[in-house]
């Protein structure tokens, strides 16, 4: 005989509520196994010029309106457009200009861009680099350096120079993403901003005789060039039977550095400096300056055996990364003289 199965089937009100137990047990078990959604990403920081190239536009026919104005007698238009290194070489220029009657010896100052770095900071002083388009196929570019002083303050010209022979810059961040300026101490680059203007005028001055000769390249352009225009002054005084000498002197202005990033994480560093020549010759011979803007500044009309031309000299360098192997190089110069003196 089977055996005969003595349980009661459960009723429906008991089947209703066993299953509502087990599906509220199973939703805890859920709840208590869900992962909390992830938190968002944060957004990286925008990165993007602070002028834009329009602007940067406006800003350089405001300059060449005042340079356009300013003249010998009247320099005076300067000051609202020009700063720093800029506006102690236009003047200058303009000096020296008006004596020799020859508007030819004022840098062709055509502001029309080739080439805009502009500014990724957000603070002040803000610094635009821009090389201009050469007015003529055989004139050098002219690199220059525009600045803000403070968030009400015009942007001025703070410097400019000549493009060395041959030169090639190093590459810069596109316009629209903007570069950021360099601190005077940053230490990962061959060397800091702040120590270029004083090495500098080292190798200037003492050529391979500096400490820091090895820092820089050996076809440096200013160094050169004034090495040979001492052998040619000097031979002309020895091809007349005489004997002579000539040296150079140089020192850092009394400016800030300004330094902007490259891609490669090197810097290009605008700096002023002061330079002395000196031309010596046997007593009682007669010098007189031989260049055009030097000999508009000279009064004394009976020569000397020593003269001494003092300049403004600004300079842009490019100081490559700490480890990259490269040394620093020159990538323009814009000399003016200021002052002649016999003895």
């Amino acid at each position: 005989m089977a055996p005969v199965n003595t349980r009661r089937p459960p009723s429906p009100r008991l089947r209703a509520t066993l299953t509502a137990l087990v599906g509220a047990g199973t939703a805890v078990l859920l709840a208590g196994c869900t992962t909390a959604p992830p938190a968002p990403e944060p957004e990286a920081p925008v990165v993007a010029a602070v002028v834009s190239a329009s602007q940067e536009r406006k800003i350089l026919d405001s300059v060449s309106a005042v340079l356009e104005r300013a003249n010998g007698e009247d320099a005076a238009p300067l000051g609202s457009r020009l700063t720093g290194p800029a506006l102690t070489t236009r003047e200058a220029e303009l000096r020296i200009a008006t004596r020799a009657e020859d508007q030819a010896l004022l840098t062709d100052l055509t502001l029309e861009a080739r080439l805009m770095v502009l500014p990724s900071d957000e603070g002040w002083p803000r610094r635009s680099y821009v090389v201009m388009e050469p007015p003529g196929p055989k004139i050098a570019p002219v690199l220059a350096v525009f600045e803000q002083a403070g968030p009400r303050e015009q942007y001025k010209l703070w410097a400019y120079v000549r493009l060395a022979p041959g030169v090639t810059l190093p590459h810069f961040a596109e316009p629209v993403l903007g570069s950021p300026a360099v601190a005077p101490d940053d230490d990962g680059l061959l060397v800091p901003p702040g120590q270029v203007a004083e090495q500098y005028a080292s190798l200037l001055t003492a050529g391979e005789r500096s400490r820091y000769a090895d820092t820089f390249t050996d076809d440096d352009y200013l160094s050169d060039w004034l090495r040979s225009s001492g052998r040619r002054q000097v031979a002309e005084i020895e091809k007349a039977d005489g004997t002579g000498s000539f040296e150079v002197a140089f020192e850092p202005a009394d400016e800030p550095v300004v330094a902007v990033r490259t891609l490669d994480g090197g810097a290009m560093v605008v700096v002023a400096l002061r330079g002395q020549e000196t031309l010596r010759a046997e007593e009682h011979w007669q010098l007189a300056p031989r260049s055009p803007s030097v000999a508009a500044l000279w009064d004394d009309g009976d020569g000397t055996n020593v003269l001494r031309t003092s300049y403004h000299h600004t300079v842009a360098l490019y100081v490559p990364p700490a480890g990259s192997g490269a040394r620093v190089s020159l990538l323009g110069v814009q000399p003016v003289p200021f002052a002649v003196s016999a003895g």
